[in-house]
């Protein structure tokens, strides 16, 4: 278990149901930002506590703290709609989601993307209580929000459709911008290549475009094994990040 650095300016935290990852960051001598992560499967139940318990011990003084989780189901709506009747939000996630049981929903309003939309969104709830206990200063953040805001940005400036996925090792987040309009929020959890292949494909047929009209920016730990499956269908194909790119998923949280 890494512990990171000794003075962070922030903390990131995220769950994906087996692993915690964390990532901190503090500014060097010469005004670059230097980033440290670390990382814990958890094996049985209550080690979930007891890693946010060793990261407090180690980051109890951060104040600016986020925490995500990955590969939640959600759905992208138009802000009206929630503003108008949270009931009918609900009913539209219900619909495109058909989720088994009744689960607590989250929102989050983008209002930095032209089109202001919403991200409507499952919870952890176990999760974000373990998290709270520890660090009652965290913010929430949705992961599918932080990556569609980047998808919006890149979108701008190229003339296809952005399609950013962090591809960890039990799912993937998906989402897709075109011309800074977003156009798609998505998550899969198992058979990673076919699904997020039908995903994209999926999304893409939607809105009339074809595999060449497509531009895929993988991150995550899968980025690289995934990389060569998708440059069988799509000409461009980048793995961003940097030397961080398997961590970018979660440094992509800090707002």
């Amino acid at each position: 278990m890494e512990t990171g650095v000794t003075n962070p300016s922030q903390l990131l935290l995220r769950w994906d149901g087996s692993v915690v990852q964390w990532g901190s960051v503090y500014e060097a001598e010469d005004g670059s930002q230097v980033w440290s992560y670390g990382s814990r499967e958890i094996r049985r139940h209550n080690m979930l506590s007891e890693v946010v318990r060793f990261l407090n011990s180690r980051f109890k003084n951060v104040d600016n703290i986020n925490y995500t989780r990955r590969y939640l189901s959600a759905t992208m709506i138009p802000s009206i709609v929630v503003e108008s009747n949270l009931k009918v939000a609900e009913n539209w996630y219900n619909l495109q989601n058909a989720p088994s049981e009744e689960v607590a929903l989250r929102i989050q309003h983008l209002d930095s993307i032209d089109t202001q939309p919403v991200i409507i969104e499952s919870g952890d709830a176990v999760w974000e209580e373990v998290v709270t206990n520890f660090f009652p200063q965290a913010s929430r953040i949705s992961q599918q929000a932080s990556l569609l805001k980047a998808a919006v940005a890149s979108s701008k400036k190229i003339s296809k459709m952005a399609v950013y996925v962090d591809a960890g090792s039990k799912g993937a987040d998906i989402v897709s911008a075109k011309a800074g309009v977003p156009f798609y929020v998505g998550a899969i959890s198992s058979d990673l290549t076919d699904s997020m292949l039908y995903n994209i494909v999926n999304a893409m047929h939607r809105d009339g475009f074809k595999p060449r009209d497509v531009s895929v920016h993988l991150m995550g730990e899968r980025a690289e094994e995934l990389s060569e499956s998708m440059k069988r269908f799509f000409e461009e194909v980048e793995i961003i990040g940097g030397d961080d790119y398997s961590w970018f998923g979660l440094k992509i949280i800090s707002e």
